[in-house]
């Protein structure tokens, strides 16, 4: 699960002074002729970003399958017959060693991922020794371990880790076709746990998981309407 990434996308600088965001202001914004979009898209980016540069990110799992999550668009799901072993959480000097590699190829942040509905105990200190040693590189750090507590969130705080990920997947109405062993409102639980321990937000969704074209709207809405936007916005394709 190793991969080379851009990040830091950025919602519309005007979203929070021309209110909440509504279905109607995102389907106008959905539905706009595709060359509009793209200078809209490059206007917004300009004002924040270099405009010729991107973030390398690399992405490793620390902990492969398993995962008692039911997600349907998921391989690591242990309700899925895909073939693959669940393996053990990852030894600290190995992912020290993967991010090391990282970033003598060029990237600057390092995420890593756990098939895991939700971090136990016994894992905690291993996470922290990860974060720390990744953060020692001169590198941003990124997590994403499933659910978590604020106290967890508070401990990755205060480890170091920069962003993490936490994504919505789709609408609050189609999010029960997707899963089922955890709630729309346990992944925003989530999310205010991580924003409210200082930790940046990346969360995003995934579309071609057979949702219609509203409920990707809404779940763009979802996200421009949280307390503060998130610092990064993947979106992925299956």
């Amino acid at each position: 699960m190793d991969a080379m990434i851009s990040t830091k996308t950025m919602p519309p600088a005007q979203a929070h002074d021309s209110g909440a965001w509504t279905l109607e202001k995102a389907l106008a914004l959905h539905d706009a002729p595709f060359n509009n979009l793209l200078f809209l898209a490059q206007t917004v980016h300009r004002q924040n970003f270099d405009p010729n540069k991107v973030q390398l990110s690399r992405l490793l799992s620390i902990k492969t399958g398993g995962c008692p999550e039911d997600c349907g668009y998921c391989s690591q799901s242990a309700h899925h017959e895909t073939g693959l072993k669940a393996s053990k959480l990852m030894e600290v000097k190995r992912v020290i060693a993967e991010a090391t590699k990282a970033r003598d190829a060029g990237a600057t942040r390092y995420c890593m991922g756990a098939a895991w509905r939700n971090p136990k105990a016994r894992d905690m200190d291993a996470v922290v020794a990860m974060v720390e040693g990744v953060k020692a590189l001169g590198m941003e750090t990124c997590m994403t371990l499933g659910m978590l507590d604020l106290g967890q969130a508070q401990q990755l705080k205060e480890a170091g880790l920069d962003y993490y990920n936490h994504n919505i997947d789709t609408s609050e109405r189609y999010y029960s076709e997707v899963i089922s062993t955890r709630s729309f409102a346990d992944r925003l639980d989530t999310l205010a746990n991580v924003r409210d321990s200082g930790i940046k937000v990346c969360c995003g969704g995934i579309v071609g998981m057979g949702e219609e074209p509203a409920d990707r709207i809404d779940m763009l809405v979802t996200l421009a309407n949280l307390p503060e936007h998130p610092e990064s916005v993947p979106i992925n394709m299956l």
